[in-house]
């Protein structure tokens, strides 16, 4: 039997209590058991493997078990080889009708790239406060579908889209099929500042504010988002990027203020300190918050009569301490 193609994803929420986190997709289901997560990927082999962002575990379904269950190879031969014979399941042969995170993988539809539409503004993105989509920093990074999303193509090594970023209101999706990797905006030669953030919706926040409080930095400034994921692949291009910029570059990872956040940006501390370059970190002040909920805050201080009259230097001076690095 050869249980390296038995479904992993089914295999963990069977066996050690996982279960689908809301960003899983299709192709590459993201679970988590309350303490660990794991991103799951089914090769070209047959084979799944997995990686867990929260740890450094990797592997296939006998690594996940020697880890899960704290024994060496050989038992977790065993274990799953007890687990699996009988009711063995492929994505193939399923018996029983798969959760959708199980369905068969979609191949990921080019041609509805070339139906994507550029936008130099959006109105779902003028209600989260973003109305920067048309400056030159970001023409051309961001499109519209026939659903009116907010659309960011993520790009591969070779520039070449391999999925896509779907935003509107109450909707958070990703293209079938698509990987994710990174979503970038426009790069120019004389960039010394790379900015790196789980979404490309707090790329363009926190672009606004930066713009804002330091319009000279903005100029010089190139952004980076994730979509929450960082994989080996996406680990690779962000330090590609790191390596094109010149030796005096410098990097803010500016990521949500939960634990995750703060995990990313450790590991980009790390990344760079391989790469000696110097990086430090922007965590918003409030436990929770993304940098489009500081933008929203901010405008909505701006927005109000009562508070204008307040505002002046107090409120220049926390728009610089929401802009300063928390680590």
């Amino acid at each position: 039997m050869d249980i390296k193609k038995h479904n992993l994803s089914q295999f963990a929420q069977d066996f050690y209590g996982f279960t689908e986190k809301k960003n899983s997709t299709a192709k590459n289901p993201c679970l988590t058991n309350g303490s660990d997560t794991i991103v799951i990927k089914r090769q070209q082999d047959g084979n799944y493997t997995f990686w867990s962002p929260t740890s450094k575990h990797k592997g296939s379904i006998i690594d996940l078990a020697m880890w899960q269950e704290n024994v060496s190879m050989t038992q977790a031969c065993r274990i799953v080889y007890r687990r699996i014979s009988g009711h063995t399941q492929s994505a193939d042969t399923a018996k029983t009708p798969a959760p959708k995170h199980l369905e068969p993988v979609k191949e990921f539809d080019r041609a509805k790239v070339e139906q994507l539409i550029p936008v130099k503004s959006l109105p779902y993105l003028e209600s989260r406060g973003i109305d920067n989509v048309d400056h030159g920093r970001f023409q051309g990074t961001v499109f519209t579908d026939k659903h009116h999303n907010a659309v960011f193509p993520h790009k591969n090594a070779h520039d070449e889209i391999v999925g896509y970023a779907m935003k509107n209101a109450e909707f958070n999706g990703f293209s079938p099929g698509g990987s994710k990797s990174v979503w970038k905006s426009n790069q120019y030669d004389k960039d010394n500042l790379l900015v790196i953030t789980e979404s490309a919706i707090d790329a363009l926040s926190y672009a606004k504010m930066l713009n804002k409080h330091d319009p000279k930095q903005f100029f010089n400034t190139r952004f980076i988002s994730t979509e929450g994921a960082f994989s080996p692949e996406v680990k690779d291009l962000i330090a590609a990027e790191i390596a094109s910029m010149p030796e005096n570059a410098k990097v803010i990872g500016a990521f949500d203020n939960d634990d995750q956040g703060w995990k990313y940006a450790s590991e980009l501390k790390d990344m760079c300190s391989t790469l000696n370059r110097q990086c430090r970190t922007d965590i918003p002040r409030v436990k929770g918050y993304d940098w489009n909920d500081v933008l929203g805050k901010s405008l909505e201080r701006e927005e109000s009569p009562e508070k204008k009259q307040e505002a002046g230097q107090e409120q220049e001076q926390e728009l610089k301490e929401e802009m300063t690095c928390r680590m």
